[in-house]
């Protein structure tokens, strides 16, 4: 019963943020641009083979990013092995800027690798091509880009220990975006992103992270890089199927 309020609390708590954070960090504290997340992310192992991944969240841009995203996504992971796994899914954006509304549709195709193995973790690499379809709300403008996105992750207990329910553990990530086609212009590497943060697991099922990440984007290459904070919320949630 705690853990199902558990997560109704945070789950009502992320649109309440989401409508108020705006206002609430105008001070300059992300150097003029950041960014809030707000996600919940439920996996339905269906058997050895196959696992459902769905996510949903709200993505707030602070500072003089004025801007709101709504995201929704799902993925079927299919395991080859412990240390290999192949998915597909799409994701779809709503973006409400000041003046305008955008919708994006973002299907992708990855391919993860757990390696090295650790006595207790693995660090976990993972490539995804993505293709990005846009369309103006106000108008009929249309537009396609193509991304190949690269992560390396660890994560595991401070005490070097296998992480297990009732139990904190520290995360850090590292990610760069490579432009396939018309993510930018003159560019290779359009985005960088660098992640550390900690979560607490409450059960087999259950965990929650918070994670500060630093961003830099180059939309061409005579054109200065922006820097973007990004502190993100994620509610996790593991469901198994039920013999």
């Amino acid at each position: 019963m705690i853990k199902k309020q558990l997560i109704l609390f945070i789950l009502s708590f992320c649109p309440v943020v989401a409508t108020n954070a705006q206002q609430a960090f105008d001070f300059n504290i992300f150097n003029e641009k950041g960014e809030l997340r707000t996600v919940y992310v439920q996996r339905y192992q269906i058997n050895d083979r196959y696992t459902l991944t769905m996510d949903g969240g709200a993505y707030l841009g602070l500072g003089k990013n004025r801007w709101t995203r709504w995201g929704f996504r799902g993925n079927m992971q299919r395991h080859l092995s412990h240390k290999y796994s192949l998915n597909v899914g799409l994701m779809y954006n709503y973006v409400k800027y000041p003046d305008f509304s955008r919708q994006e549709f973002r299907p992708h195709q990855a391919f993860d690798i757990s390696y090295p193995q650790f006595k207790s973790s693995a660090l976990k690499h993972r490539f995804r091509l993505e293709e990005r379809i846009f369309k103006l709300i106000r108008e009929d403008v249309h537009d396609f880009k193509v991304r190949l996105r690269y992560r390396v992750l660890h994560q595991g207990r401070f005490d070097g220990k296998a992480i297990m329910p009732h139990s904190f553990y520290y995360r850090g990530f590292a990610e760069f975006n490579f432009n396939i086609y018309n993510e930018a212009k003159d560019v290779l590497l359009v985005r960088g992103r660098y992640c550390a943060g900690c979560g607490y697991r409450f059960s087999s099922k259950l965990s929650l992270d918070a994670d500060c990440l630093l961003e830099h984007t180059q939309a061409a290459a005579n054109g200065d890089q922006t820097i973007t904070h990004i502190i993100q919320i994620t509610l996790k949630q593991n469901l198994y199927r039920q013999n």
